[in-house]
């Protein structure tokens, strides 16, 4: 980066730009001359620091509340984090390949000047140096087992069972990060929460599969019987639902991908004498169209599926 970087850097920052993570965005600004720093050059530049911002950005994905690829693959990158700080390491641990890679320079103009907007917000109830036994290299090796256990909560499929262990893995990200312990015993406390709050999700999930599949066996029994009773073969109902529901599949995957497409057109193409607004609110109705119509194709499908199963005795 320049030496007219850190200028631009501090010119764009919020109205707020003096806590101690907008110090150290800023010093990699400073710091940081060429054109385009490695990937190496920027974290040993963060030094321990850069072990905090590394969850932080890992953690953020996992936010989303629901089971799947998101929580399975940014879990597992935490997981590999705090077993780094669990054997001591002050500083984030890249393979070569990944650290000679350079970093554009509008990136990380832009990385920095987004994370100063967010750092104005997260530093109001922050503080250097308090608690600061919390935030040393012994103490961040035993608050790796928490983390830890965090991050296998985080890989596990339960729904609504990321976001008290990424909330626990933020608190813990921002804590190392301003060198404050208050924001790292927080983190502990939420991860204590985030414990029982798996352990009901786990306990609950469970009890609600085994209904869900006591009541799903009653109702293929009673389909069976019912189409039976009427001189409906079952062979033939089977092969109905399998027709319609391999049509609603269809129609659901022509659906989502109108709606992908739809979300990526431009939206500067449309007759220029029509309101923009108008124009905008149209596109955001026919989006929500194409999405609701996509949902209940699935829905669809999906039914059409639980009743093949259903009449062919897998339920």
């Amino acid at each position: 980066m320049n030496d007219v970087a850190p200028n631009e850097e501090m010119s764009s920052a919020p109205r707020r730009h003096n806590g101690p993570i907008s110090r150290r965005l800023l010093a990699i600004a400073r710091t940081v001359r060429s054109d385009e720093p490695s990937v190496g050059e920027l974290f040993d530049g963060l030094e321990s620091e850069g072990l905090g911002l590394t969850l932080l950005l890992l953690t953020l994905p996992a936010l989303i509340p629901l089971p799947g690829p998101f929580g399975m693959v940014f879990g597992t990158l935490v997981a590999l984090v705090a077993l780094q700080i669990l054997f001591g390491a002050e500083r984030l641990w890249l393979p070569e390949t990944l650290r000679r890679r350079p970093v554009p320079q509008r990136l990380l103009r832009n990385v920095i000047r987004a994370g100063l907007d967010w750092a104005g917000f997260a530093e109001r109830g922050l503080r250097e140096e308090r608690l600061v036994w919390l935030t040393g290299r012994p103490a961040r090796m035993l608050l790796a087992l928490p983390l830890l256990l965090m991050a296998v909560t985080i890989i596990l499929p339960i729904p609504m069972g990321n976001v008290m262990p990424a909330l626990a893995l933020i608190a813990a990200s921002i804590g190392f990060m301003a060198c404050d312990g208050l924001a790292v015993l927080v983190s502990i406390l939420i991860a204590m929460a985030a414990v029982v709050w798996t352990a009901v999700l786990l306990y609950t999930g469970a009890a609600a599969a085994d209904y869900a599949a006591t009541l799903l066996a009653r109702l293929a029994v009673q389909l069976r019987a019912m189409l039976e009773s009427v001189g409906v073969d079952l062979g033939f109902a089977a092969g109905v639902a399998t027709a319609f529901a391999i049509a609603t599949g269809i129609a659901a995957l022509a659906f989502w991908i109108q709606a992908v497409r739809h979300r990526r057109r431009p939206r500067t193409v449309a007759d220029p004498a029509q309101d923009p607004r108008e124009r905008t609110r149209a596109m955001t109705r026919r989006g929500r169209g194409l999405v609701a119509a996509a949902s209940i194709a699935t829905v669809a499908a999906a039914v059409c599926i639980a009743t093949r199963f259903m009449l062919t005795g897998w339920i």
